[in-house]
């Protein structure tokens, strides 16, 4: 069947009002043009992109009823939430960089301790801040979908299940992506 754009407010109102058919169609018939002409040459990486696709449907699936059909169309609505999403994801970014550069500093001003012993615990504490280091420059060669994984399981220590339920994926689905992730995290660790 062709797609006209009475078919397309067609489908538009029966989706406001409810209807998953309709809206499973709009989806499908929109989400490459979205994922391909608006998110992945913003995102650069074809995970995160996929990531933010998922997460501009799911928002328009949840906010469709509140959507008013005019005479452009549903693209436009689509395209403000995947650039809204895009626009979020780097300012998520410049802020954890901006963060991590401040504790960085705040760890350079800190006083060389002077109880007996200091000169291990100074050590142990310049090996530890390496290895941070490290550990950042690692994940952050990681798409964001690795990098979250292995944040919110291993490094936040959250239950499996909930980080499944996070990423939007079943708990089997998950342990492959938390065993490819760490894999990942591994290659990239022998980098650096």
């Amino acid at each position: 069947m062709s797609w006209d754009a009475a078919r397309e407010r067609a489908l538009c109102q029966a989706a406001s009002r409810g209807d998953r058919e309709a809206l499973r169609e709009l989806c499908t018939y929109f989400a490459e043009p979205l994922f391909a002409g608006v998110i992945l040459p913003r995102i650069g990486n074809r995970a995160d992109a996929e990531d933010v696709l998922r997460e501009t449907l799911l928002r328009a699936v949840q906010g469709f009823e509140r959507f008013e059909y005019g005479a452009a169309g549903v693209w436009p609505w689509l395209r403000r939430i995947a650039m809204n999403l895009v626009i979020d994801r780097a300012r998520k970014a410049r802020v954890r960089e901006r963060h991590e550069q401040v504790y960085e500093a705040e760890l350079r001003t800190l006083p060389p301790s002077t109880t007996p012993g200091a000169e291990a615990d100074l050590i142990a504490a310049q090996e530890r801040l390496l290895a941070e280091r490290q550990l950042r420059g690692a994940l952050a060669r990681l798409n964001e979908r690795y990098r979250r994984a292995i944040e919110l399981r291993v490094l936040e220590e959250r239950p499996r299940l909930e980080v499944a339920a996070l990423l939007g994926v079943t708990p089997p689905t998950f342990d492959v992506l938390l065993h490819r992730a760490l894999a990942a995290l591994r290659k990239s660790w022998e980098t650096t």
